[in-house]
């Protein structure tokens, strides 16, 4: 059986309009609650480059990597409209290689939760601990089960100036989101993906990280109505 990782093709064009209710200033306090200015940071599953840009104008040197080439030519006109020099990969953030080391990883809007197998998560975690330098630190999130269940049976439709779109959410099995989303504009854009729900002690090796951090929704605690969990972990050498 093939598993096939999701990869934004022509929804990556209209991704960051679609996706304007989000707030990346909350990720961008965050990582800075933890992460100083003089450290150099991999943005794994990037996007179109919204945070990685945000973080490099706050001072840090920020490379990012991501599975869709569409996604990254998004991020590098982004880049250079800012004039930011780092590196962009069109990588899989589940078996990647880089040419340096970083201080910091991140690993934000439930990137995690769009790896199919709780295999490729753990390759993905072990590709992290590789990449981190000694005493580095890996920032992430994942939605929790209650946010999961919640959004089973979403129906969304948007107008826009230029296009229109319909977003189906709908729970297939316990543990899978299947995002089914549409998109009129010049040309017809039909998109299917899926998310997938993990538990923390399942992928988290505590002989390779230690966990420093984890709460729900920016918050200090994990209260059962929290859509996501966000944690930090620290390499162990």
């Amino acid at each position: 059986m093939v598993i096939s990782m999701n990869e934004y093709k022509g929804f990556s064009y209209y991704f960051d309009q679609i996706m304007e209710y989000i707030d990346y200033h909350d990720w961008l306090s965050f990582t800075k609650q933890y992460v100083s200015q003089d450290k150099r940071i991999l943005d794994l599953a990037c996007g179109s480059g919204t945070l990685a840009v945000l973080l490099s104008v706050e001072g840090f040197k920020v490379d990012g990597l991501d599975l869709s080439a569409e996604m990254i030519g998004l991020a590098n006109d982004k880049f250079k409209a800012y004039h930011i020099l780092n590196n962009l990969y069109t990588c899989d953030m589940s078996s990647f290689s880089l040419p340096r080391k970083y201080d910091a990883v991140t690993c934000y809007f439930d990137s995690v939760n769009h790896l199919p197998t709780i295999e490729h998560v753990k390759q993905m975690m072990n590709c992290v601990y590789e990449t981190l330098n000694e005493n580095g630190l890996f920032l992430f999130d994942v939605f929790s089960k209650s946010k999961y269940d919640e959004m089973d049976n979403t129906d969304i439709s948007e107008d826009f100036d230029d296009f229109s779109y319909n977003w189906k959410i709908k729970l297939k099995k316990p543990n899978i989101l299947t995002h089914d989303i549409t998109i009129k504009a010049d040309s017809f854009i039909h998109e299917i993906y899926n998310e997938y729900y993990y538990d923390l002690n399942d992928f988290i090796d505590k002989s390779k990280f230690e966990i420093i951090k984890i709460c729900g929704d920016f918050n200090d605690d994990i209260k059962p109505e929290d859509e996501r969990i966000l944690v930090v972990l620290k390499k162990k050498c």
